[in-house]
């Protein structure tokens, strides 16, 4: 038999919690040992702490760059001294400050001075474009961008359209959304863009004459240059440019990391080099082609300004150099660690090559061959080093199960954060064999809903079953981590997603945001969204090293939060898109969100 008097009890307490609650926070507790109060406390909240022991709790204390308790609010804020920052979370969900396992910071900071136009085959896009570029570039800063019309012209051509025409820029346009920064812009097939900035500074005019190779656009009544520069006129224009200082990438690094903290990323898994050790290498192809610079790092750090965590990959090709430069596996601080060393695979390497997915098929131009990298594996694996191969079709991903079995059974027992990344396409005995060995599967959502339409049509039932198989996979063991491949493809044809809602939503629902396909492609393969959150948090922290000092909220870890608007725990999926990020908190403190 129910008791009667259960429901106004429960209303009573509800109502005198306020007043509980603002006696705790008026009271600085029992006196303690030591200088022990907190600096900061989360409280009435909402903490998922991603951390199997005490998965819940309502506050948190934080002391210094550490958490020191994680409980409930009236324990909790015992912790509170007269210095204390007490923060009211109204309910709002904590989880752990996401970790992106899989950026190109480099060429994000790169992006911040270009324009994106691959999709751009008008002028009204085209020059509100260029007005978004030049608002966020400080002016006098050259803006460069392409390669504009190729969507458009990839089109044409796949539906055989002929007649297709190329926009013209118009130069009063463009000059009226950037008349403080010199800017040039190239055409899907080469043809430039000027503006009369670009043009005053190159001093070129009417009276300039064409280059052998090439012409300036001119135009037909007045004779005066209308922007357009051909063949060798365009490419001699862009030789001239400044090549981009680390002074000129520390403006772009600033917004980049201000905008990962604005969605509550407080760690990165970066691909990256040492600028002193590329310039001992003669490299047959550009193989640090998307590695960023450490010294942008270096820089924010010693400025005081680096605001995201760091756990840099290095180039595969550079291990030796790495040793006598003194980079041992693992080195490095909470800011930024090496350890881990990246080496490029295929493009798609099948053992039933299917048509239609726009991949050639092949091993990359950047991988040295078989032999070489099972080699090279072996070794890295010998020298202490953990290893990640960029890896797509399931032919390629079968190779590196068994060059990475090869250096388990070589090198002595140790513990090995071996990396798949990207992983697309394998097949159910690889998942076994990849779970048993404890791998690591660096995968971004945003691909499958990339290319879902190409797959479903080009791909037998029984291989899509296993194409990007991410719940197969934790099943199996693997250690499945979540990450963006900020900021998308090198052609500039996708541009990724950073916001982890939007990639914790591809990979809860596997649609796009528009719902497609419905119930989702292959839906066994959903992660839920406990499993999803782990993914950009403890997982990417394991998969560095770094899960005993980050990764969830536990006592003695490093505080780093985020606070979200909603809580994406409990409601429908379609709502992660409308999360937003109330706080951030690197190290215990409180970052300035402001634009």
């Amino acid at each position: 038999m129910l008791d009667k008097t259960q429901p106004m009890l429960r209303k009573a307490g509800l109502a005198l919690l306020p007043l509980l609650l603002a006696a705790a926070l008026g009271h600085a507790g029992p006196a303690l040992a030591g200088d022990k109060r907190a600096d900061l406390i989360l409280y009435n909240a909402k903490v998922w702490t991603v951390d199997d022991k005490h998965p819940s709790a309502e506050a948190v204390a934080v002391r210094g760059d550490r958490i020191v308790k994680v409980g409930d609010n009236k324990k909790v804020l015992e912790l509170k001294g007269p210095d204390t920052r007490v923060m009211d979370m109204e309910g709002k969900l904590v989880l752990p400050g996401f970790n992106d396992a899989h950026t190109h910071f480099g060429n994000a900071t790169e992006w911040f001075f270009q324009v994106p136009l691959t999709d751009v085959n008008d002028i009204k896009l085209m020059a509100e474009r260029v007005r978004t570029v030049a608002a966020r570039v400080p002016k006098g800063i050259w803006i460069t961008g392409g390669d504009w019309g190729t969507s458009a012209a990839n089109a044409a051509d796949k539906n055989r359209k002929a007649g297709f025409e190329p926009l013209l820029p118009d130069l009063k346009a463009i000059d009226a959304v950037s008349p403080d920064h010199p800017l040039i812009i190239r055409r899907y097939d080469h043809v430039y863009f000027a503006n009369s900035k670009a043009l005053e500074l190159a001093r070129l005019s009417a009276r300039s004459p064409n280059p052998a190779g090439g012409s300036y656009g001119r135009d037909p009544a007045t004779g005066e240059l209308n922007g357009l520069l051909y063949g060798t006129a365009g490419e001699i224009l862009e030789r001239q440019l400044p090549p981009m200082s680390i002074k000129q990438k520390m403006i772009g690094a600033r917004a980049v990391q201000r905008d990962l903290n604005r969605v509550g990323i407080t760690s990165i898994t970066d691909m990256a080099r040492i600028d002193d050790i590329s310039n001992e290498q003669m490299y047959r192809f550009h193989v640090e082609r998307s590695a960023t610079d450490d010294r942008i790092f270096r820089a924010l750090r010693k400025s005081g300004e680096l605001s995201v965590r760091v756990f840099a990959m290095l180039p595969m090709e550079t291990r030796r150099e790495l040793v006598q430069h003194n980079i041992k596996p693992y080195s490095g601080d909470e800011w930024l660690r090496y350890g881990a060393l990246k080496i490029y695979g295929d493009s798609g390497v099948m053992f039933k090559p299917f048509a239609g997915n726009g991949l050639p098929g092949e091993w990359s131009y950047r991988f040295p061959g078989e032999a070489t990298v099972a080699r090279e594996i072996v070794e890295a694996d010998k020298a202490g080093f953990d290893v990640g191969m960029h890896i797509i079709g399931d032919k390629a991903v079968h190779s590196l199960i068994n060059w990475y079995g090869d250096a388990i059974a070589r090198n002595p027992a140790r513990e090995r954060r071996l990396r798949m990344i990207h992983l697309w396409h394998t097949t159910e005995e690889d998942i076994r064999r990849a779970g048993k060995m404890r791998l690591v599967a660096d995968v971004q959502p945003f691909h499958l809903e990339r290319e879902v339409a190409q797959i479903g049509g080009t791909l037998d039932e029984e291989r899509a079953r296993t194409s990007h198989p991410w719940k197969s996979m934790l099943d199996a063991g693997v250690v499945v981590t979540l990450g963006s491949d900020l900021p998308g493809s090198f052609n500039r044809l996708h541009v990724s997603p950073y916001n982890p809602m939007e990639n914790i939503f591809s990979a809860v629902t596997r649609t796009d945001k528009k719902g497609y396909p419905e119930g989702g492609w292959h839906p066994e393969q959903r992660l839920s969204i406990q499993e999803a959150i782990k993914a950009y948090t403890l997982s990417p922290a394991y998969a560095a090293r770094e899960d005993k000092i980050k990764g969830s909220i536990s006592k003695g870890k490093l505080a780093d939060m985020v606070v979200l608007s909603k809580d994406i725990l409990t409601v429908p999926p379609q709502e992660y898109l409308t999360t937003g990020v109330v706080h951030t908190i690197l190290g215990g403190k409180v970052l300035d969100l402001k634009p």
